[in-house]
């Protein structure tokens, strides 16, 4: 063999041995590295790697078995095969050896052809070995990717495929994961025999897997508490305990502090209702979620919120002036058991877009590591926009120029509800 083989590392304290054993494996196409004792042996595998351990079943201080125990510790093994060597009247020790980890043993006296075809069946086991690691490793990341789209299907399908479009406005949002599966989440419903439309834009704390989860979770469950019905006097009850301060509207006629009622009962029902489950069944899980819920009357423009620790939404006026930031009426979903949710009230006007978004927009980075940050957006929102998708399209564009070569860093997702100016909604303000 003229070919260069490899590297061998041979451990035996026996000159004589050494003295035969390097030439048989030069001739072979080996380049050999000789080590007296087995502590050299390991100050040598800590700075180099080897096709093959050539061992000595006879060493003195650290011995044989000591120096397989610490291979395998390092993860030597079994990615580099030991061979061990032994005297032809003492085998004792190569059955421990062989449960240490050795591939096979080659006694005295070393004969070349015998020599190269243990080494032989030896790489090749090894060779044998890493191939079906690497198979089987090939076909865990198959079944996991796999898993994770299905995941991705599953989690898609709890988005809504068409939002409603009351008579005069527009509703549309944009939803851009940074992984396969996301922690963000957007919704939109009727209310109240389609009196109302509920919106819901969400974040989840985490990223990934368990926070896809805990979405999905969280939809369900706003979802389901905010469909249930209730009688005024319901509604009546579940606030009895409520701050007054922290549950208001405002009569447009008179100005004086009013009880929403249409749709307040859903509101409430959903952030309530939806922390008392989570923070009752999966506190341990440490995962909570800020969540804004609007309620809109499409006929008067009234909004009625809550907003569970997101990002405050912004009201835009048609020439792009900022009106309103609904800011936050109580802490994150799942946050704190008994958390109290006030109810606020905002009004839009014809030509208003209300802009809703995760911190995925601000904290959108750049290659320098810049983030996006909210003067940005402001700035965006101070153009004026004449529809909602149009103003979502000017962010991502503005978007994916500030990410350019850089990883998306949490997912991104935006949801604007605009009201379509006519000449008959204008003039009746």
């Amino acid at each position: 063999m003229t070919s260069q083989a490899g590297n061998v590392l041979l451990v035996d304290n026996n000159q004589a041995n050494r003295a035969l054993l390097i030439p048989q494996l030069e001739q072979l196409g080996y380049t050999v590295v000789p080590a007296d004792d087995g502590r050299q042996a390991l100050d040598i595998l800590a700075t180099q790697r080897f096709h093959l351990i050539l061992l000595s079943i006879g060493l003195w201080g650290m011995n044989s078995y000591k120096i397989l125990e610490q291979l395998r510790a390092t993860g030597t093994l079994p990615a580099t095969p030991v061979l061990m060597l032994t005297p032809t009247d003492n085998t004792m020790g190569i059955d421990r050896c062989i449960e240490l980890g050795a591939a096979d043993y080659l006694t005295e006296p070393f004969i070349p052809a015998v020599l190269r075809a243990r080494i032989t069946a030896c790489l090749a086991q090894q060779q044998l070995q890493a191939q079906q690691q690497n198979d089987a490793e090939r076909e865990l990341l198959l079944k996991i990717e796999r898993d994770v789209q299905i995941a991705r299907q599953i989690q898609l399908g709890f988005l809504p495929n068409q939002l409603p479009q009351p008579v005069g406005w527009e509703i549309t949002a944009s939803f851009h994961p940074a992984r396969e599966v996301a922690g963000d989440f957007y919704d939109a419903f009727m209310l109240t025999q389609n009196r109302r439309v509920g919106f819901v834009i969400a974040d989840v704390c985490d990223k990934g897997v368990g926070a896809a989860l805990f979405m999905s979770l969280s939809r369900s469950l706003i979802r389901a508490f905010a469909q249930q019905h209730y009688s005024i006097s319901d509604w009546t009850s579940l606030l009895a305990d409520d701050k007054p301060a922290r549950t208001r509207s405002r009569s447009r006629a008179t100005g004086r502090q009013a009880m929403p009622t249409i749709g307040a009962a859903a509101l409430k029902n959903a952030m309530t209702l939806t922390n008392n489950y989570i923070t009752t069944n999966h506190l341990e899980m440490n995962m909570f979620v800020t969540l804004f819920f609007g309620v809109l009357d499409p006929l008067t423009g009234t909004l009625i919120y809550a907003n569970g620790g997101h990002c405050p939404p912004v009201i835009v006026g048609p020439e792009g002036e900022i009106k309103a930031k609904l800011t936050t009426t109580g802490p994150a979903v799942g946050l704190f058991p008994g958390a109290e949710f006030g109810i606020e009230q905002a009004q839009l006007e014809p030509g208003d877009i209300l802009f809703c978004y995760t911190d995925g927009v601000t904290d959108a980075r750049n290659p320098e590591r810049e983030f996006f940050g909210e003067p940005r957006v402001e700035q965006l929102l101070a153009q004026p926009a004449s529809s909602a998708s149009g103003l979502l399209s000017r962010f991502e564009g503005h978007l994916q120029a500030h990410i350019a070569s850089a990883d998306q860093f949490d997912d991104i997702t935006m949801l604007a509800v605009h009201w379509i100016p006519t000449e008959q909604n204008v003039q009746s303000l």
